[in-house]
């Protein structure tokens, strides 16, 4: 693993150590997802993302397993004026997330996306379970957050971009 230096030399980087497996993979998905997120417009920070334009605002909200282990990405789309829930509740733009989103929200790396089906990205053992305060090498937790990359483009963007407001 490496990063490049205050000189533009390339060097070893310092292996940061996390006390629990949510804070390796959070720290993943803040330096590689959020990253790429950003590079296409998104706003927010981890659990919550959206990108505003004229057709839609679109929406990807990241959600951890209460035992710990896994994660799920949601994503979701609604009108730019942001979103009126069943009840009556205004979101406006700037505060809407894909977990207010009462219709179609499918989980990134479901075998039936877009339909809803269940996915979860397990990057280790439940708390409860042997091993599940291990923290692994940050390469592990890379390689989760890489596969979240990869489905942006292969099926949230499309899902983005063919979904009416």
């Amino acid at each position: 693993w490496w990063r490049r230096g205050a000189q533009g030399v390339e060097e070893p980087a310092v292996e940061q150590s996390f006390s629990t497996p949510r804070q390796a993979m959070d720290e993943a998905l803040n330096r590689l997802v959020a990253e790429e997120l950003r590079a296409r417009g998104f706003t927010g920070s981890l659990p919550h993302f959206r990108r505003r334009d004229d057709q839609r605002i679109s929406l990807i909200s990241f959600q951890h397993f209460s035992s710990g282990g896994s994660f799920v990405a949601e994503v979701a789309t609604c009108s730019p004026t942001g979103y009126t829930t069943s009840w009556g509740k205004e979101i406006p733009p700037t505060k809407v997330t894909a977990v207010d989103i009462s219709e179609r929200r499918p989980r990134l790396g479901s075998p039936q996306f877009p339909e809803f089906g269940d996915h979860w990205f397990v990057y280790g053992a439940r708390s409860y379970e042997p091993g599940g305060q291990t923290v692994e090498r940050q390469e592990h937790y890379e390689s989760v957050a890489a596969e979240v990359c990869r489905l942006l483009d292969d099926e949230a963007e499309p899902f983005w971009q063919s979904a009416s407001a």
